[in-house]
C-alpha cells in the first residue's frame, strides 16, 4: 500500500509543478477541504477556484516536499505530514518561503483521493 499511496503522492507533486488545475484536479475528491494561509475552500469546485488563482499569481514556481512522514495507512484512509519549501515570482518578486503541508487520502474504488490538504507556514 505504502509503494502506491508514495506514488500517488509523487504524482500529485509532479502535477501541482505544472501550475495546471486540470493536472492536480484528478487528485482531489468531490468533497475535498483545502486550508491555505488566505482561506479554507470546500468542495472541488471551490478548491480549483483557489489553486487556479494561487497559480495565476505564482509564476516560475520550484515546489519542494521533504521529510515526508505517513502517519496512519489503512486499506481507504491515509494521513501525511511534510515539510516544503517553494521559490516562486509573484508581481515580478522572487520568493522563497519554507512551509509545512499534511493530506488526507481516502480509497474510493481502488484510487487514492485528497479529502483534506492543508499547506501552512512554519512555526515561528
Amino acid at each position: 500500500m505504502k509503494t502506491q499511496l508514495d506514488q500517488t503522492l509523487n504524482n500529485y507533486i509532479d502535477a501541482l509543478a505544472t501550475q495546471s488545475w486540470e493536472a492536480a484536479s484528478i487528485f482531489f475528491h468531490e468533497n475535498a477541504t483545502v486550508v491555505f494561509a488566505e482561506g479554507t475552500y470546500h468542495g472541488k469546485v471551490a478548491v480549483g477556484e483557489a489553486i487556479k488563482k494561487t497559480f495565476s499569481l505564482i509564476k516560475d514556481e520550484l515546489f519542494d516536499v521533504q521529510d515526508i512522514r505517513w502517519n496512519l495507512q489503512t486499506d481507504s484512509f491515509a494521513t501525511c505530514n511534510f515539510n516544503f519549501k517553494w521559490t516562486g515570482t509573484i508581481n515580478g518578486k522572487r520568493f522563497t518561503n519554507p512551509g509545512r503541508g499534511t493530506l488526507v487520502w481516502i480509497n474510493e474504488n481502488g484510487k487514492w483521493l485528497i479529502i483534506n490538504e492543508h499547506f501552512g507556514p512554519m512555526p515561528r
